[in-house]
This record gives structure tokens, C-alpha cells and sequence, in this order.
């Protein structure tokens, strides 16, 4: 049983195409653990935006608190003022 070339090449072009496949789907495979990599850290900087945020607003009511406060006491001067 001998093999010529005519039976041999599409043989080979099969061998080759599936191993390009093969080797295209390991590229791809990498690429996808570059973009899981890049997703988690894109939830750490969404995760250390919201902590940013909430300490913005902590700050914010705490000022807003002293402010009403300050205006209590100046109302309070305003009256005592009045009076005399």
C-alpha cells in the first residue's frame, strides 16, 4: 500500500488546519484571562470609588450639621441684640 502525493496533501491541509485552530483557541484562552484580570480591577477601582463617595458624604453632613449649628447660635446673638 503506497500513499502518493495527491492523497497525502489533503490529509496534511487537514493536520495543519485543526492544529491552527487548536493553536488559535490557546490565544484566545490567554487573552480571556487578561480581560478577567482587567475586569477585577476594574470592580476594585468601582469598589474604592464608592468608599471615596461615602466618606465625601460623611464629611459633607458633618459640616452640614456644624453649619446649622453656627446658624442657631447667630440667631440666638441676633435675638440677645435685639433685646437691648
Amino acid at each position: 500500500m503506497s500513499l502518493n502525493l495527491h492523497q497525502v496533501l489533503p490529509f496534511m491541509g487537514g493536520l495543519m488546519s485543526i492544529g491552527t485552530i487548536i493553536f488559535k483557541m490557546g490565544q484566545h484562552a490567554e487573552k480571556l484571562d487578561v480581560l478577567d484580570f482587567s475586569v477585577s480591577a476594574q470592580e476594585n477601582k468601582v469598589n474604592v470609588n464608592h468608599e471615596i463617595i461615602n466618606t465625601i458624604n460623611t464629611d459633607i453632613s458633618v459640616l452640614k450639621n456644624d453649619v446649622s449649628y453656627m446658624r442657631d447660635d447667630l440667631h440666638n446673638i441676633n435675638m440677645k441684640l435685639d433685646k437691648r
